[in-house]
């Protein structure tokens, strides 16, 4: 693809290997961004420190904790301070408030660890944006948009391109070229632009050149999708055409009668004849579409499969 329209692709926000449970991609599709970027629970503190950020430590609290602790050390029924026996009801509904209001926040705190704990476990199998440097992303949003192009086609929802298969082929292609590409922006982050001094710069120049040739490799494997999906977007417009050819071919029996009955010569003849040759000129064309795709196909898994 030219740079002018690599330039207006959509670099994913979130890349998830497709090995992962459906729920746990759900999760992580959820998500908050700062969850999934630094996905360590022992940073959000104790249960007890997210129980003080959000208890509403105001004079209403102290007082419904005064008044539930003079309830549990004996002001009741038997209390020689009768004129307290109206606090009875106010202490009650006071120390419910204030068992809800310290168990929300705590159960809160546990789900969300418990969660954050599930986000670290995986954290290896999905690639974020932030994790590439600016040509991993370009990449990446090129495989991306390959691949949402051949399952978006005619072609592919009819079942012509073997949809099963490609609903799980697809999504590994770009799972391995969006884990390479964060390797590969890993090193590349990790690697001196310039070198400082004479003996430096050989070594630091066939480093480059390796990466390079990595990320090369990498633009291959890319090239690859984006031939399957051209070649698919080819067999959709030839598989428009023979649709099209379809529909006149159904109206056509009654042309074709009309035409018998009113003028039974040779010009009749022809007219149908020719109905017929184009009818069969797109089948043909639509079938050499279609055995293209699917050759690219073939040959898009071939790594897979050795």
């Amino acid at each position: 693809m030219k740079d002018d329209k690599n330039s207006k692709l959509v670099v994913p926000r979130l890349t998830i290997d497709p090995d992962l449970p459906a729920a746990t991609q759900e999760m992580l599709r959820t998500a908050k961004p700062s969850e999934l970027r630094n996905p360590d629970p022992a940073g959000r503190g104790s249960a007890w420190s997210a129980l003080a950020r959000s208890l509403p430590l105001r004079w209403e609290t102290a007082i419904v904790c005064a008044c539930a602790v003079a309830f549990f050390n004996g002001i009741g029924p038997d209390s020689p301070f009768p004129v307290l026996l109206w606090l009875w009801p106010t202490v009650g509904l006071g120390a419910a408030w204030l068992v809800l209001m310290v168990s929300v926040p705590v159960v809160g705190h546990l789900v969300t660890r418990g969660r954050l704990r599930r986000i670290q476990q995986v954290r290896a199998q999905y690639v974020l944006d932030v994790d590439l440097v600016p040509a991993a992303e370009q990449l990446l949003a090129r495989a991306g948009h390959a691949v949402a192009a051949v399952r978006r086609s005619r072609v592919h929802r009819d079942d012509y391109l073997d949809r099963q298969r490609n609903d799980v082929v697809l999504p590994e292609k770009e799972w391995e070229i969006a884990e390479l590409l964060r390797a590969y922006s890993r090193v590349e982050r990790s690697t001196p632009t310039k070198a400082t001094g004479d003996e430096a710069r050989p070594v630091l120049d066939a480093h480059q050149a390796v990466l390079q040739t990595a990320l090369d490799g990498i633009e291959r494997r890319v090239t690859a999708l984006e031939t399957y999906a051209e070649q698919t977007a080819a067999a959709d417009r030839r598989y428009a055409e023979f649709r099209q050819i379809q529909q006149i071919s159904a109206a056509g029996a009654e042309l074709m009668d009309l035409l018998a009955r009113s003028a039974r010569d040779d010009l009749a003849v022809a007219e149908i004849d020719g109905l017929t040759d184009q009818a069969t000129t797109v089948a043909d064309a639509f079938k050499a579409a279609l055995a293209e795709a699917r050759e690219s196909a073939h040959a898009l898994a071939a790594p897979t499969a050795a």
